[in-house]
Order: C-alpha cells, then structure tokens, then sequence
C-alpha cells in the first residue's frame, strides 16, 4: 500500500468515525429530547415549567421613591412598629362559643379596634368611604377614576380577631402577649403575625399611597374581618355578601390575604410560596346510643366501648395520599425542579414527575410517600377533636360522641369522605346489633341502639387560582421587585403553593377566581409561633410589607386601559 493511499484509507476511517460520533450524539440527544422526565424536570430547561415573569415596577417613579423613602426611614419605621404594637395590646380575641353581635359584650371589644385604626390613619379615613358589615367588619373603599364595570376593583383582606391566649400559658412568654413589646428586633405579641401585622401592613400602603399624591384609577378595597378564627360567619360572610351585591359574580380583579408559608428557602432556593387553593373543611359528628341501667350488670359493650372501636378504625384506617397535577403542591415540585441546583433537588422526587403530570396513579402515590413529611399537603387529615360519655360513675352510660375534624384534600370531595365514614362504620354497628343512620339518612329510628352520623361546618376544597392570568403575572411580578431573596446570589422564585387551613376567602369564590394568599416575610418556627406562645414578627421584615403592597396595588392600576 502506498503512502497516499494509506493516508486516504486512514481519512476515510476518520470521517466514517466522526459520522458515527455525530449520529450517535444525534440520537441520544433526540432520545432524551423525548424523555420529558430527563430533561423537562431538570435545571435550565427551557420547557416552559415554572417560567418566571420579570421583575415589575411602577411606572410612577415619583410616587414608587416617595414610598421606598419612607420605608427606609428610621423616623417612619419607628412610627409602624409602634402602630403595630398599639394594635396588639387590644385584645381582640374571639371565642368559639361567642353570641350574637349585639348580645354578647365580649364584640365590644372590636368597637376599640376601629377606633384605634381611625385614629392612627386619619388620612385614609379622610379618603375613603367605611362601611360596616354586621357592624364589626369593616369595608374601606378608595374609589378609582375608572368604574368598577371597566377597570375591576383590587380587594386586600385581613382579619382584626386573634386566637385566645390561655390564662395558664401566660408566664410561658417572653413578654406579656398583649403588650406588643419592641426589643429592637422583633415586635412580640398575640396577632403579631396573625393577622395584625398584615392588617397594618395594608392599611399603611393606602397611607401612602394617598400622601404620596397618587390617584388611583382602579379602585381599591379594603376588608377586615372579625372572626376569622372562628369561621368567620359573622364578619367575613356578611362582609362577601356586601361586596357581592355591589360589584357582582366575578367583579373583582384580585383579592390578597394572609398565607401560610410566605418566602421560604427550600433546595438551596429562596421561593415565595403563593397558595393559590385552600383545603376543604369538616366537622364529623359520631353520636352512639344505647339503654342504659345499673353499673352492676353492664354490657359487654356499652356505648363508650363502641365508640372507643369506631375511634380506632378511623384512626387505623386514614386516607391515603397522593399527589396530582390539580394540586397546587405539584406546581411549587415542578418550580423547584427546574430552580433548584440540580444536587439539591431529590432524584427520587425529579424522576416521578412526568409519570404524575400524565396522570399515573402509582407514581402519584409513590410520590406522596416519599413526601411524607408533607403528607397532610396531598392527603385528607382527619383528628379526633371531642369526645363525651357517660355522666355517673355507677350508670350505664346512655350516649357517647365524638367529633372528627378533617382537612380535605384538594382532589376529594364532602361526599367522598362520608362514604369512607359510611363504610367504615356501619360493619360495627351491624357487629353490635345496632341501627346504623348514615349522613343523610331521611329517616331518624326511634330504636336507641343506634349508631348516627351527621356533618357540621361542611366545605368543599376552594377552587384552584389560575397562574396565568395576567392578576398572577402582576403579583408575581411585585414580589420579584420588592421581596429580597433570603441568600443574596439567588433569585426569589415565585410559585404556586397550597394553604392547608382556611381563610375569609372562602366566602368569595364567586367574587374573582384569582384569590391569592401570600404573606411578604419569611414566616418560620410554625408561622412565627402564630396561634401559641411567643408569638412574634421580625421588624425588619414588617416595615417592608407596606412597600409590597403599595406597589402591587400601583402595579395592579398601571394594567388599567381606560381613554
């Protein structure tokens, strides 16, 4: 063989590798092109998964300065912490055995809570119009230049009750819960975080707002509650129903309130957590019945026996867990999929998504399980609350009850929880020879021995909040620009999240679909000990919150088109 001819062969065998290399590299790059899970779920994908909108700042650069000077300000900052701590030394409790307003003296209390907001912001008082709702909600409304048919009004909510501090508990503060002690870092008290400092937060924007000169063209609302912590029904409904009659189904443009994570950082990525759907809600009531006699010839299962059997089958047998693409919660594994370093992110989580996008019920539940830690996110709770029986120790006693309280997930419904109930129960009442009356049973046995189940304060799951609408975009966009990231080479990533209890919103689902709940901080320690002892709010994080909210609401208003 010639040289020449060698060296031809020898670029002959070259080529033919390269061709090879290049067409193996094509194929495996097309290959995990068609493997979503490979590439869709991974870092720097380009997918659309969790894709984040700019960074969104008011056109009105004059005002956005006014506003960002003052909160900078060491004279104004003081002026809020101490306006927080006046509202938390009224102690605004409501009670879950609390009369009708108007007969029952422990509302008055609210009467001074009112007092205390007008007094702190005359301004706002001078600019917009209160309206009562059951006489302690409170309604204020800034009018727009713009109707309320063309350019939908913003709604913010907050609530002015706070849960009871137990006498007993009280030398287990750090400072006395009402009265909102400063140390120089952190405001301390009941309603710290919830709810009192997002009410202040609010109500501080809109003083802002109206110093800074703005006038708004889309109208803005305001809605304190007075018993969100016992269901609401007496303010928050009343306060739905007055805002319903005013703009109609679907009139309003955005509503705001608390939510139950705010900014955390998770997978080495600071995320704020928008929950844009609630859990659903109910109370089971279990009442067993049966004769009763003398102690010295009992039963062998009296009704406290059975009950103590139905109390543990329903403990033994609890939903099970799964995670679908309707959950919110599956939103926020997808953002972190993609957001999150990819070592920081779980393999085992980052290899299931696909399958669960697609609908795969395995893998919906395999998920679930390797979330344990978050399970009552992707699954119904259920917790035995209450339990009565018997009134003298030598008597058969003659009724047993108990109440289940549950949290429904969002895939599940009422109807599906009473079935479970259903089933569960009636083998026992049949194993005892007892009359079994279902949840909605037509017909009430005047046989004694009986088993009965009924429901108390029944909700559905709230409607999931839409992450595309352009109200989405506007709040995402707010936060990007006003929220820090809690690592300073990090970018905050907004995503979609779920609130496992309930709010005030739950009597507006027909007022706007874009319900969000979403609290600016970076809320820690079981929402900054919210609901027990030591409850607190970081004052550095707190001064801030008017800043969010001013801009999202001037935000909200440079979106409206009006010639």
């Amino acid at each position: 063989m010639t040289k020449q001819m060698h060296q031809r062969q020898s670029l002959l065998i070259r080529g033919a590798i390269v061709i090879g290399l290049l067409s193996a590299f094509l194929s495996v790059k097309f290959w995990v092109t068609e493997r979503p899970g490979l590439t869709k779920y991974y870092p720097g994908n380009q997918s659309g998964v969790c894709q984040q909108v700019p960074k969104l700042s008011p056109k009105n650069k004059e005002v956005e300065r006014f506003i960002q000077g003052k909160v900078e300000s060491p004279e104004y900052q003081k002026e809020i912490i101490n306006k927080l701590s006046g509202i938390i030394r009224i102690p605004s409790e409501s009670y879950d055995d609390l009369g009708l307003i108007g007969q029952d003296d422990r509302w008055d209390v609210f009467y001074k809570v009112e007092d205390y907001i007008k007094a702190a912001y005359p301004t706002v008082f001078e600019n917009v119009k209160l309206d009562h709702a059951n006489t302690h909600g409170l309604i204020l409304t800034w009018e727009g230049s713009v109707p309320a048919s063309e350019a939908k009004p913003i709604l913010m909510m907050a609530h002015q009750d706070v849960v009871p501090v137990l006498a007993d508990t009280v030398q287990d503060w750090t400072h006395p819960p009402y009265e909102g002690y400063y140390d120089g870092e952190i405001i301390w008290g009941r309603g710290a975080t919830d709810d009192k400092g997002y009410l202040i937060s609010i109500i501080e924007s809109v003083d802002l707002l109206i110093k800074s000169g703005f006038k708004p063209k889309r109208t803005v609302v305001l809605a304190f509650g007075c018993d969100e912590e016992i269901s609401g029904e007496n303010c928050g409904r009343p306060i739905s129903n007055l805002l319903h009659d005013r703009y109609g189904d679907d009139g309003i443009y955005l509503i705001m309130d608390e939510g139950s994570v705010g900014i955390q950082r998770e997978f080495d990525q600071t995320f704020a957590m928008v929950s844009t759907a609630e859990k659903g809600y109910l109370d089971v009531g279990i009442n067993v019945t049966a004769t009763g006699g003398h102690a010295s010839n009992p039963p062998d299962h009296n009704v406290i026996g059975i009950l103590s059997e139905i109390v543990m089958a329903i403990e033994n047998n609890p939903f099970s867990g799964r995670v679908t693409s309707k959950n919110p919660m599956f939103g926020y594994l997808e953002c972190a999929a993609v957001h999150a370093a990819e070592s920081s992110f779980p393999m085992a989580i980052r290899n299931k998504l696909s399958k669960v996008a697609q609908g795969d019920s395995k893998a919906q539940q395999q998920l679930a399980q390797d979330l344990d830690n978050l399970r009552y996110y992707f699954r119904t709770s259920q917790s035995v609350a209450k339990v009565n029986g018997g009134v003298k120790v030598n008597a058969i006693p003659e009724l047993a009850s108990t109440i289940v309280n549950l949290r429904l997930a969002v895939e599940t419904s009422i109807a599906q929880v009473e079935e479970h109930y259903e089933n569960l129960i009636k083998p026992i009442a049949q194993k005892h020879g007892m009359v079994f009356e279902g949840f909605h049973s037509s017909y009430d046995s005047p046989e004694r021995r009986k088993i009965s189940l009924f429901g108390v304060d029944a909700l559905e799951p709230a409607p999931v909040s839409p992450t595309d609408a352009e109200s989405f975009r506007v709040l995402a966009g707010t936060i990007k620009n006003t929220l820090k990231p809690l690592d300073k080479d990090e970018q905050v990533i907004v995503t979609p999240y779920l609130m496992p209890a309930n709010t005030d919103t739950k009597f507006f689902w027909a007022l706007t679909k874009n319900i969000y709940r979403f609290t600016p901080i970076n809320l820690v320690h079981n929402l900054n000990r919210a609901h027990t002892t030591d409850e607190f709010i970081r004052a550095e994080e707190f001064i801030r919150e008017p800043l969010f909210f001013a801009s999202l609401i001037l935000n909200a208003d440079d979106v409206v088109e009006w010639t």
